[in-house]
């Protein structure tokens, strides 16, 4: 009996500690957890994605992409501030998700079931394909049927593209000359441009990044698909669901939302190609419509009014009724403003209201 009472002890002793274990187990996650209300406690949401036109760019030291703007209302609806961290590729995003080095992921994710075990998909979810993208010069009519890329040279990227190929190569029994580009310093957009302007044939982009682009060339076609629909949407890790609702409430209630529409709009639908040649004649010593006026402003500051005409040109491209440059450029680059900074969305003023910003106004002083 006696014995039987020391085994009994010890099985309630052990039962205890291992209850306490437990018990302390789930205090450290919870401790441990970054979710929405360590984010708002933080003041800071640190938001993952890529560099590209539909992401994430900096344009004359302006954070701009339509992710970034997606993130930025995100942030704001949070009352928080917004960290931008950049990763190489789709695998690099989600590593540094897990690792704790951001809290969600503002890109489009393939939502896969293998990636669903660590993630938790979260805001809108868009459809996605691959695209041919091609030129329409008049000369040569555009593809219409994947039979029709037999013989034909195309140039991608390594990865999903370059897999879709192969794979679509075979279901049509050979024939595609499939070119893998594997420099890293030229992107899956770089290559898109390169087909705007001649150097290569084909290439294969999904169909929302190849819209965007044609906002930029409208001399790309898209139309030809040579994919299944694929899901894809935000993410974050699976130990943050607050922060996942967070984001599909706002979502729901930012869909008709005048920023989101401005975003949608921006980089989608307006086309950031110049109709003409701004430029009048060089060799006649005319550069715009404006040169009066620039002569003018030029003796006050005491610049060749020439240089005067290439900062407006280039501030401008001597448009005085489009945008500022959040339409001008879509590549990732780096750069200071040659002169006062533009609003978002500011008209340009017209000819009878030019004048130099405080900003151009040469320096004085030691230094």
């Amino acid at each position: 009996m006696k014995r039987h009472l020391i085994i009994y002890s010890l099985l309630f002793l052990l039962f205890c500690v291992l209850s306490c274990r437990n018990k302390q187990a789930v205090a450290t996650e919870e401790s441990s957890a970054h979710d929405l209300e360590q984010i708002k406690d933080s003041g800071e949401l640190v938001v993952l994605t890529l560099y590209s036109s539909t992401s994430y760019f900096i344009y004359r030291g302006q954070d701009m992409g339509f992710q970034y703007e997606l993130s930025e209302q995100f942030a704001k609806s949070l009352g928080v501030k917004l960290r931008i961290e950049v990763a190489k590729n789709v695998p690099e995003l989600i590593r540094k998700l897990l690792n704790g080095e951001g809290d969600i992921i503002a890109y489009n994710i393939p939502i896969t079931k293998e990636l669903k075990d660590s993630l938790i998909y979260c805001g809108e979810e868009v459809i996605t394909h691959q695209v041919i993208v091609q030129r329409t010069n008049g000369k040569t009519k555009p593809l219409k049927d994947v039979t029709e890329l037999v013989g034909k040279n195309i140039y991608v990227k390594p990865g999903k593209y370059y897999e879709r190929l192969v794979n679509l190569n075979k279901e049509l029994g050979g024939g595609i000359l499939i070119h893998q580009v594997t420099n890293d310093s030229i992107t899956a957009e770089d290559l898109i441009t390169q087909v705007a302007h001649g150097k290569i044939p084909y290439t294969v982009a999904d169909n929302d990044v190849a819209k965007l682009n044609a906002t930029y060339y409208p001399n790309l076609n898209t139309s030809l698909s040579i994919s299944f629909d694929q899901r894809a949407s935000w993410a974050v890790r699976k130990d943050c669901p607050q922060l996942a609702a967070a984001a599909d409430e706002w979502h729901k209630q930012n869909m008709t939302s005048p920023a989101y529409t401005a975003s949608m709009k921006r980089y989608f639908e307006i086309s950031k190609a110049m109709p003409h040649s701004p430029i009048l004649s060089l060799k006649e010593g005319k550069i715009s419509h404006y040169d009066n006026l620039f002569k003018k402003y030029a003796q006050e500051i005491g610049w060749d009014w020439r240089l005067l005409a290439s900062l407006a040109y280039t501030e401008s491209n001597f448009d005085s009724k489009g945008t500022d440059a959040i339409n001008a450029c879509h590549r990732p680059c780096n750069g200071g403003s040659t002169g006062q900074r533009a609003k978002p969305g500011r008209k340009y003023q017209s000819c009878g209201e030019i004048h130099c910003s405080d900003r151009s106004q040469p320096k004085h002083g030691t230094g």
